[in-house]
């Protein structure tokens, strides 16, 4: 095949694809971040869309892979500007995602679908709330079945919104929250599982401790993530004297989240354990919580979530969700993109950062401020308790503070101006009020407004509310942040009934999170590869321990790896061309946080090769892009940014591509072609696209 090519790919040797590599890297490839985890879906047709995720995907270095654009939404109805109906929704927006996630073998590893700017914030979903009254026999009520839903929520409860019996509108149908207090020992199966729960308590009850720990055996093999079962476990081996295995259960209910160390040594069945020094240990490891507050947990977009808001193992013992918030929205009343622009990259330095200053909470008259109150004392018990500056006042904004690290509010009108208050990057906030995610009614302050002041994340509700506190975050909000969990976990653990509940910002953004530090050895950065190899791991902060690493190749999850043996790849499973390797440390915490490196690397031994050339690395959006594309056999290239094929252009021809079509910002550039099957990838160009308005606007 190489006889075929042009002399100029005939003189591209390994020097030279190393310089392409280096040339094609971005400002941090090592991140603190879950880019291999989120889904970014993409506007096609919206300049502002196109623009805030091309400066996303760059910020976070999110896989071509998992950009999805929606080509056809130009065509789906806008009812007021900030609206569309379900049904359009479902067939052109959510559906296209989805099927696309499927196709590319995504499904697995997929915890977040975002939302880039350009798209509807509000779904009307008339049918689906029809649907849930006639099954449940009720009658409609506009304070709790009102026929609209927020973009974030109908894409996280996609499962449930669209199935046969939809109950989303539910004050406690987000089962991951954490507002659950009256649940914790009650019984979280049906059917056949709920019967073996049942036959398991009463056997422990009666002292038959074979019976009752053969079937919470049973529940843990196919429940292993549900920590009540691994408790009356615990209790049923510690009762049969076997305090070892009685000790190892509850160490894995601490892992999972449970919180309550009181009630264990309440316990008599762990009485005999109280001398014990590794049982004391795990005591002292162990947060403690009152039963009214629920433990955090780190979320899993695989995970079936129970009544008791613990995941179990089916689909028939629980609901599965999807994290979903929106970048950003932009135009009237809302952000600009340079807002927009401006407010992720402080997310993304915000990361990790552990900023000092004060939690506020607002405490005054106002029924919106009322309704929230019994949620302040517990929160802040919590965020003292981890050495935070709380207040709680009684006015209706933080007054002259310059280090908010959080706000909960309740006012109609906010005035973040006059306040002369500060968000510390990172800070969340969140005003209850009836029309924080609806643009169109522009006479209360929206949630763009606390977004533009400096917050990385704020929510509001795309239609009236009223005074239902399960529609909106408790402050408990900042306690699961504060402990390090993403932005997006600590919303969504934070809200029973989400569904009227729009919430924007970087999913991602952990400023409080311990992120695991590694080598990686065995590959040279930006390197060709003419053989097998294996990598290796290394722990570099040992504060910080790692619980498993995960392997992506070319953006799909590839293998799981307890880091102590190396990781090996068969370069015959390799196709000739670029590939983009990332390594991911999970923290072995109960928040998970994740650190990310990329190792960039250039398979080369039938010499198959195709490369791309640009006439120029920067242009002015709406100029178009001249690239001139060289492959073997002087095969048709397809070119893509990022997961879309743009154009198509024979080997040895030049073609031109409309900058519009890619957006404002960073774009990289794909060349694929087939050989025996198998696609082979160029090494990507990169081109900067500048506002017209601005040529000196280069971020």
């Amino acid at each position: 095949m190489q006889n075929n090519f042009t002399s100029r790919m005939m003189a591209c040797g390994a020097k030279l694809i190393l310089f392409l590599l280096s040339a094609a890297g971005v400002t941090d490839r090592n991140l603190h971040a879950e880019g291999e985890n989120l889904i970014l879906v993409v506007n096609s047709s919206s300049a502002d869309s196109l623009a805030v995720a091309n400066h996303y995907i760059e910020l976070r270095n999110i896989p071509p892979l998992n950009v999805i654009y929606i080509d056809s939404f130009k065509i789906l109805p806008n009812l007021d500007g900030e609206s569309a109906h379900v049904k359009y929704f479902e067939s052109q927006v959510l559906n296209p995602v989805l099927e696309a996630i499927e196709k590319r073998g995504l499904r697995s590893q997929i915890q977040y679908i975002v939302y880039s700017a350009g798209f509807p914030t509000r779904v009307t979903c008339q049918p689906q709330i029809g649907k849930f009254l006639k099954a449940t026999n009720q009658k409609y009520d506009i304070h709790f079945h009102a026929p609209w839903a927020s973009l974030t929520s109908a894409t996280f409860f996609h499962e449930n919104i669209f199935s046969d019996a939809p109950d989303f509108v539910r004050l406690d149908a987000n089962r991951y929250a954490t507002h659950r207090t009256d649940d914790l020992f009650k019984n979280p199966f049906v059917n056949e599982s709920g019967t073996d729960f049942d036959l398991g308590v009463a056997a422990l009850q009666k002292g038959d401790y074979a019976t009752s720990i053969a079937k919470f055996d049973l529940l843990v093999t196919e429940n292993p993530r549900q920590p009540i079962v691994r408790f009356f476990l615990a209790k049923a081996l510690s009762s049969a004297g076997q305090l070892e295995k009685g000790t190892q259960q509850l160490r894995i209910c601490k892992e999972l989240g449970w919180s309550y160390p009181e009630v264990i040594l309440a316990d008599a069945a762990f009485s005999p354990l109280k001398s014990n020094r590794e049982f004391k240990n795990l005591l002292d490891e162990m947060e403690s919580n009152p039963l009214r507050v629920r433990g955090s947990r780190s979320f899993r977009s695989g995970e079936f979530w129970a009544s008791n808001g613990w995941p179990n193992g089916s689909t028939e013992q629980g609901e599965r969700y999807v994290l979903s918030t929106m970048l950003a929205v932009t135009g009237e009343n809302a952000s600009s993109l340079d807002q927009a622009f401006q407010q992720l990259e402080s997310s993304v330095q915000a990361d990790g950062s552990h900023p000092q200053g004060t939690f506020f909470f607002a405490d005054h008259e106002n029924i919106r401020s009322k309704i929230r109150k019994n949620t302040f004392q517990a929160a802040a018990d919590q965020l003292i308790k981890m050495g935070f500056d709380v207040d709680i006042s009684n006015s209706t904004a933080p007054k002259n503070k310059q280090n908010i690290l959080g706000a909960t509010l309740g006012s109609p009108v906010v005035d973040w101006k006059s306040t002369n208050s500060k968000f510390v990057p990172g800070a969340l906030c969140d005003n209850f009020t009836s029309y924080g995610g609806w643009w169109a009614k522009a006479s209360q302050t929206q949630l763009s407004d606390f977004l533009n002041a400096g917050a990385a994340g704020a929510s509001g509700t795309v239609y009236e509310p009223y005074t239902i506190p399960a529609k909106f975050p408790g402050a408990d909000l900042h306690v699961h942040y504060a402990k390090g969990f993403s932005l997006a976990e600590a919303f969504y653990q934070s809200v029973p009934c989400p569904f009227q509940l729009l919430i924007v910002g970087d999913p991602l953004c952990r400023p409080f999170g311990q992120f695991p530090s590694f080598d990686v050895d065995g590959l040279l950065d930006r390197t060709v590869v003419k053989s097998n190899f294996e990598i290796q791991f290394t722990n570099t902060d040992s504060d910080t321990p790692i619980r498993h690493f995960e392997i992506f190749l070319d953006g799909k999850l590839t293998g799981k790896t307890d880091g102590e043996s190396p990781f090996q790849f068969e370069l015959s499973k390799l196709s000739e061309g670029y590939h983009d390797l990332r390594v991911v440390a999970v923290a072995n915490s109960s928040a998970a946080a994740t650190t990310s490196k990329q190792l960039e690397f250039f398979v080369r031994t039938n010499g198959d090769q195709v490369k791309l050339v640009l006439n120029k690395k920067t242009t002015n959006l709406g100029q178009p892009i001249t690239i001139e594309a060289i492959a073997s056999d002087n095969q048709t290239v397809k070119i893509l940014h990022n997961s879309r094929v743009v154009a198509n252009i024979k080997s040895g021809s030049s073609g031109e591509i409309d900058s519009s079509l890619l957006g404002q910002g960073h774009s990289k550039l794909y060349g694929v072609i087939e050989v025996n099957g198998k696609e082979i990838v160029s090494v990507p160009v990169s081109i900067h696209i500048l506002p017209n308005s601005d040529q000196k606007n280069l971020r």
